[in-house]
This record gives structure tokens, C-alpha cells and sequence, in this order.
């Protein structure tokens, strides 16, 4: 009988892939990261540093008033830790800023690391050989800074939502709109239309609202601001009555007008809107924050608009958390 040598190399290779596998299982997984929403880690050389011209720039530009709400609230919550003192706890932290002057080198050195520590998290750190040094560029770069801050906010808060999503309100947006959206538990539909629906969660302290409405993209006044503006409000007078007979949502231009962005929309070029809401003929009102895109495909203008109530208390954090669902729209592809 002729000996099988082909059974042994099989064999090899198995045990090969299995010890490469086993390996790769060895790899240790990052911890959670830590920290309070919107909440930020600066790490200084020293504590004389964050009292300088440095920690006054990189306060004022991060704890900068958050836009769109009726009460001057931090976009970050900023926190100074001398370098000493930064040990492995704050390591953990989801939102890290370092500072580092060193006279020695001869050219400014920014790094950004996506979860370096944990996860979620971005660390971005600037090495600059002076004061004057560190400030241009972080004046250059700032607002790129807030962007990847802002990113891994969405990301955690997010990845939270998944683990609740409701999943029958996730297939009628589908089906509807032909969109994708985690929505998480505690909402329901209050309200739908034929190219709208209203997805509410109220509770014994604020109320969260979700509007989603479309309709054919003619050409690109869909991204003008009063359009925006005066296509809510037909939306809210006809979907949204307040408290008492003949009362409605609209914008509210009273204390502020609405302010008004172009981003990038998850690679979808969209007009991102802030500002407060009212309600004709009573005193509710809020934040609201929206944002109008087209889809390429079904040539359908569609805008993913939240709101928030919640009167005399701290706002920012459902803000970001509303924020961070509307972000998590995508289209479907047929």
C-alpha cells in the first residue's frame, strides 16, 4: 500500500493556522475609556504651563460656549493634569490633549492616535520647541482638533445605543426612507406621514424628539437656510401642535437666528443647522439641531432633524447624545 504523505502536510498546515490563530488571541484588548461626556484631559508640562498664555488659548478655544443653546454651556468640559501626575488612570480617559514644550527639538510635531490607551479614544498631541511655536500651530490646527474630539464623542455614545437599538423602528425608516438609523430604546413613533415620521421619548424630566422628512430634489436651493427654515416650520405647524388648541413648533428667532454649516455628513456633503424652537402660543421651547442632505440615488432631499426639552437644566449632553443619532444615518443601497 502506497503511504498517503499528503495527510501529514494537511496537518502542518492546520497546526500552523491554529498556532497563528492562538497568537493573534493573545492580543490584549483595550480597556473602556473613561471620562463624563464631552469631558477632556490636558496634559501640561507643568501646572505653571496651563496658567500661562497656553492653557489660557487651549481653554478658550475648547470650553468655547457649545452653539445653539439658550444657556451658555462648555462645548468641553476641560481639566488640567501636570505631566507627573498623568499616570495610567487618566491614560484611560476617552479625550487626551497634550502639551509638550521641549527647547531641544528643532521642529514643531503633531500627533494624533486613534485608541491608544482604550477605546473609544483620541489623543492628539502637539511637541513644539517654544510657547510661540506650540501656539501657531495649535491656532492652525484647532478646529481639525474639534472635529476628531467631536468624532469619538459620537463613536462612544453610539456604540452604547447598539446594545438597545429598537429594531422595529430601525426597519420602518428603512423601508420609508430607505435609510439607516439606530434609534435607540425608549422612543417611539408619536406621528408619520407619507415622506415624514416623528419619533418621540418623554420622560418625568425632558422630552427628546426625532424628525425625519424628504421630499424631490429640484436643484440646490434644498441647501439654502431660509429654506431649511421655512421647510421645518411647514413640517412642525402640520406634525407637531403644542399643549393648547391652535399652538405649534416653530423656529425660534427671537433671542438667536439659526446658525448655519456646511460639513461633511459621513462622506454626504449636508447643511448642518442649530438654533432654538418655540411653541407658537405658549412658553415650551428648546435646542434643536438638523441636518440636510440629497440622496444621489433616489434624488430625495432628506433631513435628520432633532430636539431636546428639557427647561433649567444643563443641556449639552443630550444634545451630543442627539447629535450622535443622527449621525448614525446612512443610505441603503437597493
Amino acid at each position: 500500500m502506497k503511504k498517503n504523505h499528503f495527510l501529514p502536510n494537511i496537518l502542518i498546515i492546520l497546526l500552523s493556522l491554529f498556532t497563528i490563530q492562538s497568537c493573534e488571541l493573545k492580543v490584549p484588548v483595550l480597556k473602556h475609556s473613561s471620562g463624563k461626556t464631552a469631558e477632556m484631559i490636558v496634559v501640561t508640562n507643568n501646572e505653571a504651563q496651563w496658567n500661562s498664555k497656553i492653557g489660557k488659548t487651549i481653554k478658550d478655544w475648547f470650553a468655547q460656549e457649545h452653539i445653539g443653546l439658550p444657556q451658555p454651556e462648555p462645548a468641553f468640559s476641560v481639566v488640567n493634569i501636570p505631566e507627573p501626575k498623568f499616570k495610567k488612570m487618566f491614560q484611560l480617559h476617552r479625550n487626551i490633549f497634550i502639551v509638550n514644550i521641549d527647547e531641544k527639538i528643532k521642529k514643531t510635531n503633531i500627533e494624533t492616535k486613534k485608541d491608544l490607551w482604550a477605546q473609544p479614544q483620541r489623543v492628539i498631541k502637539i511637541t513644539a520647541p517654544s510657547e510661540e511655536a506650540f501656539l501657531k500651530a495649535f491656532n492652525k490646527s484647532k478646529e481639525s482638533f474639534t472635529l476628531l474630539f467631536d468624532k469619538v464623542e459620537r463613536r462612544r455614545i453610539i456604540g452604547t445605543f447598539k446594545s438597545f437599538a429598537d429594531i422595529s423602528i430601525k426597519n420602518e425608516l428603512k423601508d420609508k426612507f430607505g435609510i439607516s438609523m439606530i434609534i435607540p430604546g425608549g422612543f417611539y413613533i408619536a406621528q408619520k406621514g407619507k415622506d415624514f415620521i416623528w419619533l418621540r421619548k418623554e420622560t418625568h424630566t425632558f422630552g427628546e424628539g426625532i424628525l425625519i422628512y424628504s421630499y424631490d430634489y429640484t436643484d440646490t436651493i434644498a441647501y439654502e437656510p431660509k429654506r431649511i427654515i421655512d421647510i421645518r416650520d411647514s413640517i412642525t405647524k402640520q406634525f407637531i401642535p403644542g399643549p393648547s388648541d391652535g399652538s405649534y413648533m416653530k423656529v425660534s428667532q427671537d433671542v438667536i437666528y439659526p446658525f448655519f454649516k456646511e460639513i461633511n455628513f459621513n462622506n454626504n456633503f449636508a447643511i448642518e443647522t442649530r438654533g432654538l424652537w418655540k411653541v407658537e402660543g405658549n412658553f415650551m421651547g428648546g435646542p434643536f439641531l438638523s441636518y440636510t442632505l440629497v440622496n444621489d440615488k433616489s434624488l430625495k432631499v432628506i433631513t435628520a432633524d432633532a430636539y431636546l426639552y428639557n427647561p433649567k437644566e444643563k443641556k449639552v449632553k443630550y444634545m451630543r447624545q442627539l447629535e450622535a443619532i443622527l449621525y448614525s444615518l446612512s443610505f441603503v443601497e437597493e
